[in-house]
């Protein structure tokens, strides 16, 4: 196969809890993708490898052995080859150094809705919940820096107007050709999981946090307000959850 001939990569590198699932799926409406039947972390072949301890910046994963499975899975006839795994954020420049070539969607969700799904499904405190949504959105604004030619994209901007950011990703990815943005698709979420179209679940999700819990966030997410307005988000001071909430 020539260097033309190739299929591309595609990476999503998507925090966990914040549509990567749902634009994982999007992608997979197109006719030239080809995408893994499961996150590429949970193949039977890689789970032992790959989920242990996930997040770990100095985990060293044996790369070769990996694309040698996923290629196995992957229709190599297509043009592009996608995968999305939430552990990728912290692993992009090793992504990069093994598939060639490659092109990467980064992604972000408003970081309150993030630790609401991490608190109710993972059982984690506030705080625990809020550490790892900045470490997300810092590794995220890595990435962007690191890797300029990526399209980055939002949940919000993804559910709130599906057609446009279609239309977007296409222009960032042409050999996309097209993207059915009306589709249903079964996801878990906050309602479990309910196959329906794209709809922004965010602000069911910001309710659900009490008072308490958000002061906690607060007192997290404010060490890195630089990485939150870079995304378009900010600190919602628990006083006024309730009025932000309905004005949504």
């Amino acid at each position: 196969m020539t260097t033309e001939n190739r299929p591309r990569y595609l990476f999503v590198l998507c925090p966990p809890y914040s549509g990567s699932t749902l634009l994982w799926k999007l992608l997979a409406t197109s006719p030239n993708v080809s995408a893994l039947p499961s996150e590429g972390q949970f193949l039977p072949e890689l789970e032992l490898i790959m989920r242990d301890r996930p997040w770990r910046d100095e985990l060293s994963l044996p790369w070769p052995h990996i694309k040698s499975v996923w290629l196995s899975y992957w229709d190599t006839s297509k043009p592009i080859l996608l995968e999305k795994s939430p552990p990728h954020l912290i692993r992009a420049r090793q992504i990069a150094n093994h598939f060639q070539p490659v092109s990467f969607i980064v992604m972000a969700r408003n970081p309150y809705a993030l630790c609401e799904g991490l608190i109710r499904r993972n059982q984690w405190t506030a705080r625990e919940a809020a550490e790892h949504a900045l470490r997300c959105l810092l590794a995220q604004q890595e990435n962007l820096q690191q890797f300029p030619d990526s399209l980055k994209i939002t949940y919000e901007s993804l559910t709130r107007n599906p057609v446009a950011e279609s239309q977007r990703i296409i222009g960032f990815l042409p050999e996309l050709e097209s993207l059915d943005s009306q589709a249903s698709f079964k996801i878990h979420s906050i309602d479990g999981t309910l196959d329906r179209p794209i709809v922004d679940l965010n602000p069911r999700k910001i309710a659900a946090l009490s008072v308490e819990q958000i002061v906690d966030i607060n007192s997290v997410l404010g060490q890195g307000q630089e990485a939150l307005e870079s995304w378009g988000y900010k600190l919602m001071p628990a006083k006024d959850a309730p009025d932000q909430l309905q004005r949504e």
